[in-house]
């Protein structure tokens, strides 16, 4: 099976190359999923965030502000394979120009945001999830809502939160500080770097934990808590206040990536933790894999799957990685050729579903099955693009303190001349709150209910 092209620009030494879904350790405090080393938490509890800073007393902010900008416009003209395929340089520099003319009147909140956004900016024309600035790394300085929430069908639902928040679970965000959540989302949203929409979907949760980027866009006056309206599972609409906590405490609460579903007891949401895993569903004769990291899972798993889908109480394969946030390319090929075996690569027998956090290296395995594969795409639109640029390159910002990631390799797992920046499903299939609350799988019994007459 062929590994597709790999692309490298060569020559920039300002920084060490980062392998493939490196972005998984910026985006996780504390992620299983990949082995990138992360600062220890510190013990204790939470203290309350100090207030964010009125315009700053630094000699000359603009020019601090400057030299950030002349960083970011180096890495995307010497790290990126091809910078400014998103969008024409001479904008991104008119648009730069004009924030840094103002820098010197704005907090340190308003000029952090801003370059977030200068840095997401060139990729909103998709491909380029892995460029951009990640401000809630443990590391970041920043402080992060003590929540987790997922855009639903129905809305942005808490999926968890510390305590003394739990109570807000399974509730739904309406307003932050008075301003209906998706005026906020829209607002967030050209802060965040995307491969495309469905990646968007996923990532902007993230930013919308961060306070200083709450201020920085006037959603909030300063980092401190905040007042949220949220509506309960019973139907209740109340005002709440949360306070954010400093983001190096944040994974002593709950390790694992952000972005992804809170784990619960219903079978596709337990063991998200574990790389590969398979079960039997006698009831429907499905053989259920998950792969929930790309990296080399237990010895002889792939094994077992194969040998299994052989047995004649096996009728389909369904193999889910909506948790698959990506990982090491170089671990994929053992499991593709399995799927590519004919006992399980047949017409009509061989499902792959997909998400918005099916990422990186995952999207590049995804790929992979639909070149090589007969596989059947359900779910919703893959997070991660068919050809893609990864392998970011981390560049320090001196100015505010955060770090620029630079995807420096061209990922082409599909065509050449392939537009698209997504998989589309085949079948599609939306999760809502309910379903999720209540264990219920919607991809699961849509690839069931398409083919119940067969």
């Amino acid at each position: 099976m062929s590994t597709g092209t790999k692309k490298l620009r060569d020559g920039s030494t300002l920084s060490r190359i980062i392998p493939m879904g490196i972005l998984l350790a910026v985006l996780v405090a504390c992620n299983p999923a990949v082995s990138a080393p992360a600062s220890a938490p510190r013990s204790g509890e939470s203290a309350l965030p100090t207030p964010s800073s009125p315009p700053s007393s630094t000699p000359d902010p603009a020019a601090a502000f400057r030299a950030d900008i002349d960083v970011m416009l180096d890495a995307r003209d010497t790290i990126h394979f091809d910078g400014w395929h998103g969008m024409d340089r001479a904008t991104w520099l008119a648009d730069a120009n004009a924030v840094t003319a103002r820098a010197s009147g704005l907090t340190d909140d308003e000029r952090l945001t801003e370059l977030v956004r200068l840095a997401a900016m060139p990729t909103w024309a998709g491909r380029d999830g892995h460029s951009g600035i990640f401000p809630f790394s443990a590391d970041s300085g920043t402080h992060l809502l003590p929540l987790r929430w997922w855009r639903f069908s129905d809305g942005l639902v808490i999926t968890a939160a510390r305590p003394p928040y739990d109570e807000l679970v399974g509730a739904r965000v309406e307003a932050i500080n008075g301003r209906p959540i998706d005026e906020v989302l829209a607002l967030v949203e050209p802060l965040v770097p995307r491969d495309n929409a469905s990646n968007l979907l996923a990532h902007s949760t993230i930013y919308l934990r961060v306070g200083e980027l709450l201020a920085g866009l006037g959603v909030i006056d300063a980092v401190s808590p905040m007042a949220f309206t949220v509506t309960d599972r019973d139907g209740v609409r109340r005002d709440v206040t949360i306070a954010p906590v400093p983001a190096d405490q944040d994974r002593s609460w709950m390790p694992g990536a952000p972005h992804r579903l809170t784990a619960t007891d219903a079978p596709w949401l337990r063991d998200q933790d574990t790389v590969l895993w398979w079960t039997h569903l006698a009831d429907s004769e499905t053989l259920f894999v998950q792969f929930n990291a790309v990296r080399s899972p237990r010895s002889g798993v792939i094994r077992e799957i194969t040998e299994r889908a052989a047995a004649d109480d096996v009728k389909r394969v369904v193999v889910d990685l909506r948790h698959n946030g990506g990982g090491d390319n170089t671990t994929l090929g053992a499991l593709e050729l399995a799927l590519g075996d004919p006992v399980i690569d047949q017409p009509g027998r061989l499902f792959v579903i997909v998400g918005r956090v099916t990422f990186s290296a995952a999207a590049n395995f995804a790929t992979d099955l639909e070149r090589e594969t007969t596989a059947i795409f359900v779910g919703e639109p893959m997070g991660g693009s068919p050809n893609l640029y990864g392998d970011s390159r981390r560049v320090d910002l001196p100015s505010i303190g955060q770090q620029l990631y630079m995807a420096a390799r061209y990922w082409e797992r599909s065509t050449p001349d392939d537009p698209r920046v997504t998989i589309e499903p085949t079948i599609a299939a939306e999760l809502s709150s309910d379903d999720y609350f209540a264990g219920r799988d919607p991809a699961l019994a849509a690839i069931l209910e398409a083919t119940a007459q067969e």
